[in-house]
């Protein structure tokens, strides 16, 4: 997802007005090491982690493979662009099942 910047930041000595938030390159460790920086800075409970704007900002740094601490640093509506294409990308994730899963669900399995 491409995330278009009112004002450009600085990281690696280029202006960037453009950052590419590939969301999908994430892995599972991915996100459980965003949760426990949140969780160890202080931050939100679980229950409401997946909501949090600590939660989602970090977890964009990880895609954009730069330090949080930058985009913390961001004017109020391009942080609240990428939170919000990070939580959007979240609450989709969690509401996605292929037709299959939904047609025949899974079976328990037995020792034998």
């Amino acid at each position: 997802m491409k995330i278009h910047l009112k004002k450009a930041i600085s990281f690696k000595g280029n202006e960037l007005q453009t950052l590419d938030l590939d969301l999908d390159t994430l892995t599972g460790e991915d996100l459980i090491k965003a949760e426990s920086e949140v969780l160890q800075s202080g931050g939100t409970p679980l229950q409401t982690l997946s909501f949090s704007r600590p939660y989602a900002i970090t977890i964009a740094a990880k895609a954009l493979r730069m330090p949080v601490e930058i985009l913390r640093q961001m004017g109020a509506r391009d942080f609240s662009k990428i939170v919000n294409g990070v939580q959007t990308f979240l609450a989709a994730s969690d509401s996605e099942e292929s037709p299959q899963e939904t047609e025949n669900p899974p079976q328990e399995l037995s020792a034998v």
